[in-house]
């Protein structure tokens, strides 16, 4: 996809109070969630076993899969472990609500951002 399709996926409010929300579109689920006041998106199923990353937690600034607990770096997607990563999409925060650009998904091949793809991470701040 090459045009961007920015949709609003609640308020930052709602947002801080669920931690996560899952927002459908046409080619699966993306995962939104907020962690130490910055907002994160990745496809909801995992890479590995497609399990659902919502029912996952974050530690240690890492998404971990309920599966078989591959842990996806939250700004990057980047499993160290394994080498791999989880699709990523890009995020941003206008008027106190929560965007997620759905045509923005972005696998890396590394755990090094490449600033051609590097994905807007807004940073909301504690109230």
């Amino acid at each position: 996809m090459s045009t961007s399709t920015w949709v609003d996926v609640g308020g930052v409010a709602e947002l801080r109070r669920r931690r996560k929300v899952v927002v459908p579109h046409d080619e699966g689920e993306v995962l939104v969630l907020l962690h130490d006041g910055d907002v994160h998106a990745f496809d909801n199923q995992c890479i590995h076993r497609q399990r659902e990353l919502h029912r996952g937690v974050v530690l240690n600034g890492k998404l971990v899969c309920p599966g078989h607990q591959w842990a996806f770096e939250l700004g990057t997607g980047w499993e160290a472990t394994k080498a791999e990563c989880q699709p990523t999409y890009d995020v941003r925060v206008e008027s106190d609500r929560v965007l997620v650009d759905l045509a923005s998904r972005a696998t890396r091949t590394s755990p090094n951002p490449n600033p051609e793809i590097a994905l807007e991470n807004p940073h909301i701040a504690a109230e």
